[in-house]
């Protein structure tokens, strides 16, 4: 079964400006060692001093251990109630698909055109409720838009990672919820969950796109 993670890390001050030709120095010996811990599937992006991170693997991540030897030198550890980390793991509060053992999570020769990594911060007033509406739509209408899209949260700001072009199985899973709740004005409703930033572009104040600094 494939076990999917994302993550969060701080950016020590004298890495922050070099983090991507870091990354690029250490490629194979990342991939190597991703590798051997059943790692099929990363990507890392930045934004300012933090670092986010998806992956998937055939077997349980511990992602500080994994990238403590890795990565270790250029983030910061940090306390959490796991104890200091240089990782930070993301509760998945939406996923449009979930590996299943009866359908193939990745179809043979698949290979993503791009890996997507974006941000956004939720109103600490509204989280709840945006957690709430898409656990409706995820329950409701499993892979609806594209698979391989989920969000993460850390606090009150959430990461998503998305592979292009868009994958959608056919014929799509049975949603675990009968009813139809989900509402129809989704864009609108969503738009009032947002704090946005407001030095973006008016099409990119929700959600803004971060830059790729590392991926297999």
């Amino acid at each position: 079964m494939i076990q999917r993670s994302m993550w969060t890390s701080y950016i020590t001050p004298m890495a922050a400006i070099s983090i991507s030709q870091q990354l690029s120095i250490r490629h194979a010996l990342m991939r190597e060692r991703m590798a051997t811990h059943g790692v099929s599937t990363a990507a890392i992006f930045q934004h300012n001093q933090q670092l986010y991170g998806y992956l998937e693997s055939t077997q349980a991540i511990d992602t500080h251990a994994l990238y403590l030897p890795l990565i270790g030198d250029l983030v910061q550890q940090v306390p959490t109630t796991r104890g200091p980390r240089v990782t930070i793991d993301l509760p998945d509060i939406y996923h449009d698909g979930h590996p299943d053992e009866g359908t193939p999570w990745r179809a043979p020769g698949y290979m993503p055109t791009r890996q997507i990594g974006s941000l956004a911060r939720l109103k600490p007033e509204m989280y709840c409720s945006y957690v709430y509406y898409h656990y409706l739509r995820q329950e409701e209408q499993p892979h609806g838009f594209n698979k391989y899209y989920i969000i993460g949260a850390h606090e009150y700001t959430i990461f998503s990672y998305q592979e292009w072009p868009a994958t959608v199985d056919d014929p799509k899973p049975h949603g675990s919820m009968q009813s139809n709740l989900t509402p129809t004005n989704w864009q609108d409703l969503m738009h009032q969950h947002f704090e946005l930033w407001s030095d973006q572009p008016v099409e990119s104040q929700e959600w803004i796109r971060l830059t790729k600094v590392w991926g297999m």
